[in-house]
């Protein structure tokens, strides 16, 4: 499977494991570019239940414009609904409003990066990390976004200090797998993997990981063989196209 998917499908445990830049005229070029209206109008296909709780948060933020944490709290409402361009201007206001919640930082780039913006989204979560060193959230998503930008090392250095905070919670294990994979490290790569399927409880990624470690097994070579070390294997490096 390509690196990609592998990074669509763990936004599945994101809820396992989780928990806008000093330039403010950036901030408010990306509020504009989502902002459509000022009282969002709802979906006809949501549950009453989320139709009630958003009406609500509606009512509340009427009443008190200027709560980061209720245009926050909406912005979760609108993701579960996927209305992701109302819930990208709910957070963009709740950071507005709070510009050192680390929080909402982060979950504002995780929203960046359904639009694309990688380089907005990776501001964020720096800027989250400078707020709060140790959040893992922001590590964990830097980490992806790292490796979905193909810099593995990066990348590694994120989902390896994910584990050194929390050695017994899963997603790390398996993001950190497949970027030893991208590395062909695959001894490092099966062992992530084989402590992955020992902490979810999700027989469906279960069977994913460990598929995933039977291929790894049959790797014939666990690195790329350099030239330099060809010729003492007794391959002739210049027939092999090899050349200096």
């Amino acid at each position: 499977m390509k690196k990609i998917f592998f990074f669509i499908i763990i936004t599945g445990l994101l809820s396992l494991y989780s928990c806008q830049t000093d330039n403010k005229t950036a901030e408010k070029e990306v509020y504009q570019e989502v902002k459509k209206q000022e009282k969002p109008s709802l979906k006809k296909d949501i549950t009453p239940e989320q139709r009630k709780k958003l009406e609500e948060l509606i009512q509340l933020l009427e009443d008190h414009p200027k709560s980061a944490k209720l245009y926050a709290e909406r912005a979760g409402m609108f993701v579960e609904i996927n209305e992701i361009t109302q819930a990208l201007q709910d957070i963009s206001m709740a950071v507005d409003l709070d510009p050192n919640n680390a929080d909402y930082r982060t979950n504002r780039a995780q929203l960046l990066r359904q639009f694309k913006k990688n380089k907005e989204a990776l501001e964020e979560l720096n800027k989250a990390l400078e707020i709060n060193p140790k959040h893992l959230g922001a590590l964990f998503n830097r980490g992806a976004l790292y490796f979905n930008t193909n810099k593995f090392e990066k990348a590694l250095a994120d989902f390896s200090a994910c584990i050194e905070a929390q050695p017994n919670v899963a997603p790390p294990y398996f993001n950190r797998a497949f970027t030893y994979e991208q590395l062909h490290d695959f001894d490092k790569a099966k062992a992530d993997l084989k402590k992955f399927v020992t902490l979810t409880d999700n027989n469906e990624w279960k069977k994913l990981a460990q598929d995933k470690i039977t291929e790894w097994e049959r790797v014939e070579y666990k690195t790329v063989v350099k030239p330099e070390d060809a010729a003492k294997m007794g391959i002739d490096t210049k027939g092999m196209g090899m050349h200096d």
